[in-house]
């Protein structure tokens, strides 16, 4: 599913117009019934009177025509308008006399409070897509009235003040419970911290032409389940473990040795043949005791007990036959690990992951990853992003998508910038957001586990930008079905590696989107 900037959709609609015979006044109908339809399910169980707020702009409009259609289905219904009649664009100021002639009670901002806290539902219709900077003036009034009331919230297509491209919150902002956006899901409901306050995600269909999408050239794309699911390998009874791919992993430097298992256990997790983790040698008894399945090769350390820069040479040449590599867990930041990780970058036999402090071997210097002789996946958390770039952790998190595209440009690999709503970014500036996981992946060990499923994915076969972009949504899956049997809190990496098999189940079998699409 294509993800929108405000700009691309008033694009696509002004296409629609100008080259399809739509009119903006069929959109604000289509629109509104659709506001209206998961209006009237949220109003079940609950008694009481509908309250719209409305704004100045057209998105004021799309909630008068929401407002008419609940009249027209019973229910009683007003709306607060923020606006002179004069004042409004004519598909709105069409939409607020129907609206009255259908019955919908026309309130003045200074009855909105006691309106507001005597709703069932709030329907917010303040600001859209078009709106620019914090909300100001009536708008906040508005805004601040709405969130006092403390009632359940539908905000259309986006909730007030947060922005659509950014999700920034430079003012009072509303708070909904729900969240329903036209035609294509924008920017800003996938970026904190305004992706916190949209609630649950619902986009509906208002008849968009896909030859108008196509021809905008939308590069961001939300993962869903049926594409993670295509992405996925299948096989034959007969299949067993030399046809499901071969995993090395290095990982587990002295200290750091569960680092080096969680790897190689998600890696199997997820369905790889064959996996061995090389550690040093003062760490390859730890993790083979570890984890029995995993098989484990010792190779010579560095006196911080991490890998010694001539184990590079050692550990390609028995990872020979090997389908992915995978490079950083526990690695450790000593200068020989460096020099170790550079080596094997620079001479990769096989598609290769790079986590943690593998990643730190090339901060200030992201430009020789591109050296990389084999499809290269990078899995930076914002920190580590920073580092190699040469940024700020708070301008990375200011700009999620430009810090992601940059560090794929520069390094020619597949960039995966965790975080909720990880994005995975490809050289050529195509994104796709993931939109599985909580808080439950917050926990250490859990990148540990990541790296191991993109290995793994990537042993199976599939390319680069799919391994990055399955694994997560696998990865995060996994950690949602933990999270609805035990909770979000306290959760072990361990537990998120063991849950992949059920996760991967799921997914075939055929899971709903996490963003509900509705034609």
């Amino acid at each position: 599913m294509k993800v929108v900037s405000g700009e691309q959709m008033r694009s696509i609609e002004t296409r629609l117009f100008d080259q399809y015979g739509f009119s903006s006044a069929v959109l604000m109908e289509l629109a509104g019934r659709q506001v209206a339809l998961v209006a009237r399910e949220m109003m079940e169980g609950l008694s009481g009177p509908v309250v719209v707020v409305c704004g100045k702009g057209n998105n004021g409009g799309d909630g008068l025509v929401a407002a008419r259609w609940l009249r027209h289905w019973g229910f009683r219904v007003s709306a607060v308008v923020w606006a002179s009649f004069d004042d409004l664009p004519p598909d709105a100021a069409g939409a607020l006399h129907a609206a009255r002639m259908a019955g919908v009670t026309i309130l003045m901002p200074a009855q909105a409070q006691e309106a507001l806290q005597g709703a069932a539902l709030i329907i917010d219709a303040v600001l859209g897509t078009g709106s620019v900077g914090s909300a100001r003036g009536q708008a906040a009034e508005a805004i601040k009235l709405i969130n006092a009331a403390r009632r359940p919230v539908l905000a259309v297509d986006m909730p007030s003040g947060i922005g659509t491209n950014t999700g920034r919150v430079d003012g009072p902002a509303v708070r909904a419970d729900v969240t329903v956006t036209f035609g294509l899901p924008k920017l800003g409901l996938f970026l904190f911290p305004g992706a916190d306050l949209a609630g649950r995600v619902i986009v509906v269909d208002i008849g968009l032409d896909e030859k108008a999408i196509e021809a905008e050239n939308i590069q961001v794309e939300l993962t869903r389940a049926e594409i993670a699911r295509a992405w996925l390998r299948t096989y034959s009874r007969d299949a067993h473990k030399g046809t499901r791919g071969r995993v090395f992993v290095a990982a587990g430097s002295r200290g750091m040795t569960g680092a080096g298992a969680l790897a190689g256990e998600a890696a199997l997790r997820v369905g790889a043949g064959l996996v061995t983790v090389a550690a040093p040698e003062s760490s390859q008894p730890v993790i083979a005791a570890l984890r029995p399945e995993f098989m484990t090769l010792a190779l010579p350390g560095s006196a911080a007990g991490g890998f010694s820069a001539r184990a590079a040479e050692l550990f390609l040449q028995a990872a020979a036959r090997a389908d992915a590599l995978a490079v950083g867990p526990g690695l450790g930041t000593d200068p020989e690990a460096q020099l170790f990780t550079r080596a094997v970058v620079a001479d990769a036999t096989a598609p290769l992951v790079l986590d943690a402090d593998a990643i730190k071997a090339f901060s200030g210097c992201p430009e020789l990853l591109a050296e990389c002789p084999m499809p290269l996946v990078i899995t930076p958390h914002p920190g580590e992003m920073a580092h190699l770039l040469g940024l700020s952790v708070e301008v990375v998190q200011a700009d999620r998508f430009a810090a992601v595209r940059r560090a794929a440009e520069v390094t020619k690999a597949i960039v995966l910038l965790k975080g909720a709503y990880t994005l995975i970014a490809e050289p050529g500036g195509e994104v796709y957001i993931n939109p599985t996981g909580s808080r439950v992946l917050g926990t250490g060990g859990s990148g540990d586990v990541l790296t191991g499923v993109i290995a793994g994915l990537l042993a199976q076969g599939l390319g680069a930008p799919e391994a990055a972009a399955a694994g997560a949504f696998l990865h995060g899956l996994a950690g949602d079905r933990i999270a609805q049997r035990m909770g979000e809190d306290g959760v072990l990496a361990s537990e998120i590696a063991a849950e992949l098999p059920a996760a991967q189940r799921d997914l075939r079998a055929g899971l709903p989107d996490v963003i509900e699409f509705r034609g």
